[in-house]
């Protein structure tokens, strides 16, 4: 266990590490690609990518990768997080797993670490459900599944350890409304039958 000063410092140290270790990624993904600086509610550069994402630079500057297949949603999905996240605070989230390693003794240090996992998880879900509920109020289309989970073991899986939520959830009419909460639908998708 270490003292609350040291912990500080390596939790910053380790927030410093992801933004560099991000930043780093996101100049190699696009040092060949060709972007074009556009404006939709933000400022961003848009470029030509063989799948669709979005981040942004430790200069501030937002990217949007573009798919080789045009898909309408996915495209303001990715201009949704430009738009509402900033991408500096993944980092933070990350690293406070962190935390509970260093100031919590074994073996809880560990039980800490992973519900500080899930939570950042939960907040990262928040996030993504805005991108989604932001693409469906322009463009009218929901998102499209690519699979399906099977069995709800998959579907806790999902719920617990992606960023996303689960595919299932992201199909249903009640997942595009703001007003209803994400743990709701979460307890839903856990006691109600699987498609």
């Amino acid at each position: 266990m270490m003292d609350v000063g040291l912990t500080i410092l390596t939790y910053l140290l380790g927030v410093l590490f992801l933004l560099i270790k991000n930043n780093l990624i996101a100049e190699e993904i696009i040092k060949d690609l060709e972007c074009h600086k556009k404006f939709n509610l933000v400022e961003y550069y848009e470029c030509k990518a063989n799948y669709y994402a979005s981040f942004m630079t430790l200069d501030r500057k937002r990217f949007l990768l573009v798919g080789d297949y045009e898909n309408q949603h996915a495209y303001f999905h990715e201009l949704g997080h430009l738009v509402f996240d900033d991408f500096i605070i993944d980092s933070f989230l990350y690293a406070s797993v962190l935390l509970p390693v260093l100031l919590v003794p074994l073996p809880w240090n560990f039980v800490g670490a992973l519900l500080l996992y899930i939570a950042s998880k939960w907040v990262k879900k928040n996030w993504e459900r805005r991108a989604d509920i932001f693409a469906y109020q322009m463009t009218g289309l929901k998102y499209s599944p690519i699979q399906l989970e099977k069995s709800k073991v998959i579907l806790l899986f999902r719920w617990l350890f992606e960023t996303h939520p689960p595919e299932i959830v992201r199909t249903k009419e009640e997942y595009y409304k703001k007003e209803i909460p994400l743990i709701k639908l979460f307890i839903e998708s856990l006691v109600t039958k699987l498609l």
